[in-house]
């Protein structure tokens, strides 16, 4: 070390010639503030695409997950053997008699209209 406290490697010689200016000593406030700016769109660029991505990750996940009949195969099954019991006749019990929707509404349906028919008639002979 030298008298003045300062190593070798801070000593120069005359061959080098005058020292050299510090570099970056004074900062630019228009580099730092346009390299600000980068940095924040970059950094929202960034989280944009992450949200993007993991929306679709997800869409997609709960779709796969959601959207497979693997579970509900057995209901539909059992959904469509009740659907197809409701086309025919049938004994329920000892005094109960199933018949298909179509011909119960077909009864229900004449059975109204005799009634209609019949008031009509009995209005029309006072």
């Amino acid at each position: 070390m030298s008298a003045d406290s300062h190593d070798s490697y801070h000593t120069h010689t005359k061959e080098e010639g005058a020292p050299q200016q510090e570099h970056t000593a004074t900062a630019s406030p228009k580099a730092l503030g346009i390299t600000l700016i980068i940095m924040v769109f970059g950094v929202l660029i960034v989280i944009l695409g992450l949200v993007v991505y993991f929306d679709n990750y997800m869409s997609n996940y709960e779709a796969s997950v959601n959207e497979t009949d693997e579970i509900s195969g057995a209901t539909w099954n059992e959904i469509q053997e009740h659907k197809a019991s409701l086309e025919q006749y049938a004994w329920l019990d000892s005094d109960t008699i199933r018949i298909p929707l179509e011909d119960a509404k077909a009864r229900v349906l004449a059975e109204y209209q005799a009634l209609a028919d019949s008031t009509t008639e009995t209005i029309a002979s006072y």
